[in-house]
């Protein structure tokens, strides 16, 4: 592998400086409410660096689920998918429920209130990879084969999405983790053989 110019890891770390700086600000503060300005100012770069890096807020909050989704799901998916596929979908859901934890109440509730929100995507890997341990349960003969893959993923992921929302609206009250639990809990009752 080509050894990187002073230069280029320079760039790297102001870039990667910039990107933790506004997540640390939107987990603390509403994302309309950090400003670039903001951001910039206490990444200790200008404006213009700032647009050199990033095109927009937006983009960084792009890039902060992007990364979110390369990122859980590594080492779940480096594991493997042993056990009974019931657990191995506990599993799945709660290391997303603790993810999602981690990136705050704002950054979630701007995610999950916004038009353009990445969380519903189907080219994300959470729910590619629900796809493949559904389709394995299917295989096996763990999971009902009433539905596609494709349907049960979706059918999952909108009962996660609705147990997130519900975390936001009660301003994360309660563990996310647990509550994700209880209630997936008794959703895949409903779709094993």
């Amino acid at each position: 592998m080509k050894k990187l110019t002073k230069r280029k890891e320079q760039s790297i770390q102001t870039k990667q400086n910039i990107y933790d700086v506004a997540l640390e600000l939107m987990k603390n503060r509403s994302f309309k409410e950090v400003t670039i300005e903001e951001i910039s100012k206490k990444a200790g770069v200008s404006v213009g660096s700032f647009y050199y890096y990033f095109s927009s807020k937006e983009d960084i909050y792009i890039k902060l689920f992007q990364q979110m989704d390369e990122d859980l799901f590594r080492d779940f998916d480096a594991k493997g998918y042993s056990g009974p596929i019931i657990q191995v979908i506990l599993d799945f859901v709660i290391q997303l429920a603790r993810y999602i934890t981690d990136l705050g109440l704002n950054i979630t509730r701007y995610n999950i209130f916004t038009d353009d929100t990445v969380f519903y995507r189907k080219d994300l890997y959470m729910n590619t990879a629900l796809q493949k341990i559904i389709k394995l349960g299917q295989t096996n003969g763990e999971l009902t084969t009433k539905m596609s893959e494709e349907e049960m993923a979706d059918y999952l992921l909108v009962i996660v999405r609705g147990i997130v929302l519900e975390w936001c609206v009660n301003n994360g009250d309660y563990s996310l983790e647990e509550m994700m639990l209880k209630f997936m809990k008794r959703i895949l009752s409903s779709v094993t053989s």
